[in-house]
């Protein structure tokens, strides 16, 4: 698991105040936000679907039992009711579509990875950039129609990340998640992993 349990001040991490009482979305609301590193929300729930995305730098969502990283050419969907967290080991800026139950009828009613497409990822970002109370023609809802249909015929992939949860390998796993070129052997990475256990 992508440490998504284990953020840890001690391991540097910081977390982000949710948004308290947000009015429910008719039929979709997008947050914009930038995910500073080693930041992350902590566990919350919404009665509302939830589309989490990055248009750039890398998320990882965690939900009980399971976890996924997702770079901008993945979204997780998430069902009314689940239970989460979001947060980035590098950053990321953050599009968070909150989308009404009426409307996802379709969707899956479980957590799942979408592919994201140039399309979708050009909706989401006209969709944040959208003011609905200024929108007297339907523009705002044509573009939310637009992204459900992209949803709906989207095939979910498979994208669950094994990660560990004991902190000494959560360290080691996250310094080689921060710099995949890094030269050191796997001999040079056995000390370190003792070192870090103590040992």
């Amino acid at each position: 698991m992508y440490n998504i349990g284990q953020y840890s001040p001690m391991l540097g991490w910081q977390s982000i105040e949710a948004p308290a009482d947000a009015p429910s979305p008719e039929p979709m609301t997008v947050r914009a936000q930038a995910v500073t590193a080693r930041s992350y929300f902590p566990e919350h729930s919404h009665d509302w679907g939830q589309l989490v995305y990055a248009i750039s730098g890398v998320l990882a969502v965690g939900i009980t039992g399971q976890s996924f990283v997702i770079s901008p050419e993945q979204a997780v969907w998430l069902p009314a009711g689940i239970t989460h967290r979001v947060g980035s080991l590098l950053g990321a800026q953050f599009r968070s579509l909150w989308i009404a139950n009426e409307v996802v009828s379709a969707l899956p009613e479980e957590p799942a990875v979408y592919p994201v497409g140039a399309l979708l990822k050009a909706l989401i970002a006209e969709a944040a950039n959208l003011h609905r109370e200024e929108d007297d023609h339907g523009y705002a809802d044509r573009v939310t129609t637009m992204i459900l249909d992209q949803l709906r015929r989207a095939t979910p992939i498979s994208a669950e990340l094994p990660w560990p949860r004991s902190e000494p390998l959560a360290r080691l796993c996250e310094a080689l998640y921060a710099d995949p070129a890094d030269p050191r052997s796997a001999e040079d990475w056995g000390v370190i992993w003792a070192c870090l256990r103590g040992h």
